[in-house]
């Protein structure tokens, strides 16, 4: 007999034993399957599972089971809950993934999935549960915020909602490679998120963008915003470049280098170093680039050439000011300390600037756009402009950048007519 099914009550017989076929209401009914020798240990496991009403449930579920055996399509989830299994995945990608993307995952996993399906079994878990998590979230937000930081929003996108799914997508992919699940239902496209929407870039004309560097020439940070500007490096790569990375004059540079703002507690202890001056900077991650594409070099026009000299010079007067005091990091872009800034802080500068400029407001890193919009109306190949900004692909520059490219192609093809209708009567 492969498997059974019986009632689990209180009653006992005269001589105190258990009524195994008791037929009064009360008590539940469980079912339980013998499985095969296990190939490493040999010894045979038992699954069971209780709390049926009735026995024809019982019996209903240990059909199902006993098919799906057959089949080759059961697999044995070890009594995992979806919320173990989250907190398992999490302590084993710790090690292998950055900070930043950690303190997502464990936000997603906190805020999300173990509250709404991680008392649920692993092999439980259905495409149609995640559906119906999914399409709550696409729901407006009315529950008061308590304590959370970040602007409030009254609808999440469909981006964001997508990147709750991926992280769940993620942890089951690894259930999957290790056989508690057979399928992963948190894969392939989902009917609950909603189509998303193409949202412009926004980014300053050039003029507004000269303004604002007028604005700010006088700032200690003003090379930071011309290699924003003109470079469109990543705002935690501007805060990690060292003047090691910067090429003779200042023709060029090498990201090497960053520094993340994680929340120290989502930071290895081992992490949480400097190496540079071993001690902690609360906060602040000094990491790898996020890719081997971000490990790029990167050519500098000659505004942001000058403003780098500039730069040295006044950080050089700062360094002679603090003597011993002063805390050397080598980078480029720092406190007047030589401490490495904080990069919420360079965010929340750019804000103030713009705003006593009376500029449109964009984030720092729409500058980068910007200096995307610049190389593409030059006329740079796309495949240089893909190296330059650190993209994996051209195709994932020609995604984002797919407006730009267009009037950049209405150009050329508006002066290519010029070269036959000049010689049209």
């Amino acid at each position: 007999m492969r498997g059974a099914v019986y009632k689990r009550c209180q009653c006992r017989d005269a001589e105190g034993r258990t009524v195994k076929d008791c037929r009064k209401a009360h008590g539940s009914w469980t079912y339980f399957v013998r499985l095969d020798a296990d190939p490493v240990t040999g010894k045979r496991k038992q699954v069971a599972k209780s709390g049926f009403r009735t026995r024809r449930e019982a019996e209903a579920e240990l059909t199902d089971v006993l098919s799906r055996l057959n089949s080759g399509t059961w697999t044995d989830d070890q009594r995992t809950t979806v919320g173990e299994w989250l907190d398992q995945w999490l302590g084993e990608l710790s090690q292998r993934r950055s900070a930043k993307t950690m303190a997502n995952y464990r936000g997603h996993v906190r805020d999300v999935w173990k509250p709404r399906v991680g008392h649920m079994r692993l092999r439980d878990l259905q495409r149609r549960h995640v559906e119906a998590v999914l399409a709550d979230l696409c729901r407006p937000i009315t529950a008061a915020r308590t304590g959370r930081r970040g602007r409030p929003v009254p609808v999440r996108t469909a981006a964001t909602v997508d990147g709750y799914r991926r992280t769940l997508r993620a942890a089951l992919s690894m259930a999957v490679r290790r056989g508690l699940v057979l399928a992963n239902p948190a894969q392939g496209r989902m009917d609950a998120l909603p189509e998303r929407e193409h949202r412009e870039l926004r980014l300053w004309e050039p003029e507004s963008t000269a303004a604002f560097l007028g604005h700010v020439a006088r700032d200690r940070l003003a090379a930071l915003y011309e290699l924003a500007a003109y470079a469109g490096l990543r705002r935690a790569e501007l805060c990690g470049l060292r003047w090691s990375d910067l090429d003779t004059g200042y023709l060029g540079l090498t990201v090497r280098q960053t520094i993340v703002e994680v929340p120290s507690k989502d930071i290895r202890p081992e992490d949480r170093v400097c190496p540079h001056c071993s001690r902690e900077h609360v906060g602040r991650l000094v990491k790898g680039p996020k890719s081997q594409a971000g490990r790029r070099w990167v050519p500098l026009a000659g505004p942001a050439q000058k403003a780098l000299r500039g730069h040295h010079e006044a950080q050089q007067q700062e360094r002679a000011d603090f003597g011993p005091d002063y805390s050397d990091h080598g980078l480029v872009f720092c406190e007047v300390d030589g401490t490495p800034l904080r990069p919420g802080a360079v965010t929340e500068a750019f804000t103030v600037h713009a705003a006593a400029c009376g500029l449109p407001p964009i984030r720092l890193h729409d500058a980068r756009h910007g200096a995307c919009s610049l190389l593409i109306a030059g006329g740079v190949p796309i495949e240089v402009v893909q190296m330059i900004l650190g993209h994996s692909s051209p195709n994932v520059t020609r995604q984002v950048y797919a407006h730009m490219l267009r009037r950049a192609a209405a150009e050329q093809v508006e002066a290519a007519t010029k070269l036959l209708t000049q010689h049209r009567c």
